[in-house]
């Protein structure tokens, strides 16, 4: 019965309240099975039942099932290279508590930030009354195996075959599930912002790396079940510069925080305004350049209908955006020229952690997994 209740909250998340009438035809669940599955719903606390907006009252209307946002909670988590961000939100993606923290690469062991992020969530829970939470969905820094157990390899912070969720597991004592995090990001998007309805969504990330992540038709685009959109990982030099990957001339080598820091003759931390420093230098329309030929390549090869930027990028000047509307469509196929839009995220400075809540969501509820 699980998948039949996922059916149903997904229904009422996408689209608000609906009759029963409704769900049943909509979920091709007979009236019977939609019964029960609304009554287990209902018991549960997730959904109430109410009269239809603009009911007059009169006669006896069809009640409506909606859906309970803060009837349940979980942690998002990002991971990135030296940056954790952590979330807690309800069941629509809106973060009730928030918080951050930096360390350092290589002397943190995994064992010692698991140990963290599990005390922060559980700070988050006592500042913010949540009693229980349903899990933890963590965006990480490299590809996951097809359990979405295991970090398979993170370039930037030498990790390879780490456990994580079952590290996660034992200091929270809750169900985790990881994702790539740019992936991760793309999910919030498609679930809860710009993407809804979108039926194919490139996500662009950039700090100390330059990410990418894919949902199509609502489904993350896991090649080979693990796999990773690696846009950063695109050689558009034979002789360019030493990536982290091990390649040379990747377009990460060129565009990635400590380059860019490099081009204004700054050190330590990057400014948030990083690309609009940049934009006043020579290395402005190189970094434009390399940036359009990669996207022209994944363009064709994934076909997006909507490109979300996040990190760097989307606190990136307008002339970056005018650029790309100018430059990429004539690079591209006919079909995609018309519908091919470009967007800042929704989810300003805190994409990564309601990526991770987004996962978490997916796998822990809207999947029936719970009921």
């Amino acid at each position: 019965m699980g998948l039949h209740h996922g059916q149903v909250l997904r229904i009422l998340r996408d689209e608000g309240p609906n009759s029963r009438a409704v769900l049943a035809r909509r979920s091709k669940l007979s009236a019977t099975t939609l019964t029960h599955v609304t009554a287990q719903l209902l018991a549960d606390g997730s959904v109430v039942e109410e009269e239809p907006a603009g009911s007059s009252g009169l006669g006896r209307p069809g009640m409506a099932i909606r859906l309970l946002p803060d009837a349940h909670h979980v942690a998002g988590v990002h991971i990135g290279a030296g940056l954790v961000q952590i979330a807690i939100t309800n069941l629509l993606g809106s973060p009730k508590a928030a918080a951050s923290f930096e360390f350092g690469l290589p002397n943190t062991s995994p064992e010692a930030l698991t140990t963290r992020i599990a005390d922060e969530i559980d700070r988050l829970k006592v500042v913010g009354g949540f009693d229980r939470l349903l899990g933890v969905g963590a965006g990480v820094p490299g590809p996951v195996d097809a359990g979405q157990r295991t970090i398979l390899a993170s370039i930037n912070t030498g990790w390879r075959n780490l456990p994580l969720a079952g590290m996660l597991e034992r200091r929270t004592g809750l169900p985790v599930v990881l994702e790539h995090n740019v992936t991760a990001m793309a999910v919030a998007e498609a679930r809860f912002g710009l993407g809804r309805d979108v039926p194919a969504l490139l996500y662009v990330y950039l700090r100390s790396g330059l990410g990418a992540g894919l949902v199509v038709d609502g489904v993350p685009f896991r090649p080979g079940g693990h796999g990773a959109v690696e846009l950063g990982h695109i050689q558009i030099s034979q002789d360019g510069p030493q990536c982290s990957c091990g390649n040379h001339g990747c377009l990460e080598s060129y565009v990635n925080e400590r380059v860019l820091m490099r081009a204004l003759g700054l050190e330590g931390s990057a400014p948030a305004d990083l690309l609009m420093q940049v934009e006043n230098t020579d290395a402005w329309e190189p970094t434009l350049s390399r940036l359009t030929d990669s996207l022209a390549i994944a363009i064709s090869l994934l076909t997006p209908d909507l490109i979300v930027f996040g990190g760097h990028l989307a606190d990136a000047p307008e002339s970056l955006f005018a650029h790309l509307r100018e430059h990429l469509p004539p690079r591209v196929m006919p079909h995609m020229r018309d519908i091919l839009r470009f967007e800042r995220t929704s989810f300003g400075s805190q994409p990564g952690a309601i990526g991770g809540a987004a996962v978490a969501l997916d796998h822990l509820f809207y999947s029936g997994a719970r009921h």
